[in-house]
C-alpha cells in the first residue's frame, strides 16, 4: 500500500500547475530620464531667450491698423501709432524725431503700474523736456482718464484695448518701459514696476 500511494503522491505532484511568474517591470533607463529632463530645460530656455529678442527688437509686421509696433533695432528706429485714450487724437513717435522717448506700457488694472505712476509724474514734472509716451494696453477708455486724474498724467498714450502692441513687444506681464534714443532705437528696457531712479537711469542712457 505504501508503494501505491507513493506513486499516487507522486502522480499527483506532477500535475499541479506551475504558479504563473511574476515578470518585474524593467525600470526606465537612467539615461532615459536625463534625456527627458535635459530636452524639458532646453524648451524652457529657448522660449525665455525668443521672448526676450521680441521685446529688443520691437515685434514684427502684421499688426492693425493704427497699432503697429515697427523697428526699434539698430537697423530701424521703433514706429508706433494710435489713438490717445484721454484726448482722442492720433498720437505717433514719428512726431518726435530727433527726441529720447521713455515710451511707458501700462493698465489701469495693473497693481505695479498704480506702484510706479507717481514716481512717473514726478520724473514727468522734473524733467519737462523729455517725450513720455505710454501705451494703454487692455484698457477702457474710461478707467484711463480716472487713472490719469488720480495719478496726474499729462503726456500722451497710445491706446491698445486688445493688446495687439503688448503681443508684438513679447510682454509677458505689466509693467515695462522702453527707453527709445533719438534715433528712436531702443537703447535700455525695465519690466517690471521701478521708481524714480529707474526713471532718471533709462533716460540717461536714451539721451547719450
Amino acid at each position: 500500500m505504501s508503494g501505491r500511494r507513493a506513486k499516487r503522491e507522486r502522480a499527483g505532484q506532477a500535475k499541479q500547475p506551475i504558479p504563473p511568474v511574476r515578470r518585474r517591470r524593467k525600470a526606465a533607463p537612467a539615461i532615459l530620464v536625463v534625456v527627458v529632463v535635459v530636452v524639458v530645460v532646453v524648451v524652457v530656455v529657448v522660449a525665455a531667450v525668443a521672448a526676450t529678442v521680441a521685446l529688443t527688437r520691437g515685434g514684427g509686421a502684421g499688426a492693425s491698423a493704427g497699432q503697429s509696433p515697427q523697428g526699434g533695432s539698430a537697423a530701424a528706429p521703433l514706429q508706433l501709432r494710435g489713438s490717445d485714450p484721454i484726448s482722442g487724437k492720433v498720437v505717433s513717435l514719428a512726431n518726435y524725431a530727433g527726441e529720447p522717448i521713455v515710451l511707458n506700457m501700462w493698465a489701469s488694472w495693473c497693481t505695479g503700474c498704480h506702484a510706479e505712476a507717481h514716481a512717473l509724474a514726478t520724473f514727468e514734472r522734473t524733467h519737462p523736456h523729455v517725450q513720455v509716451v505710454g501705451v494703454d494696453i487692455q484698457d477702457t477708455v474710461a478707467a484711463a482718464k480716472t487713472f490719469y486724474r488720480h495719478f496726474g498724467w499729462h503726456h500722451p498714450s497710445i491706446f491698445d484695448p486688445s493688446g495687439v502692441i503688448a503681443a508684438r513687444f513679447g510682454l509677458q506681464g505689466l509693467p515695462a518701459t522702453l527707453f527709445l534714443d533719438r534715433r528712436h532705437q531702443i537703447v535700455a528696457k525695465i519690466l517690471g514696476e521701478t521708481n524714480l531712479a529707474g526713471f532718471d537711469s533709462g533716460y540717461r542712457r536714451a539721451r547719450t
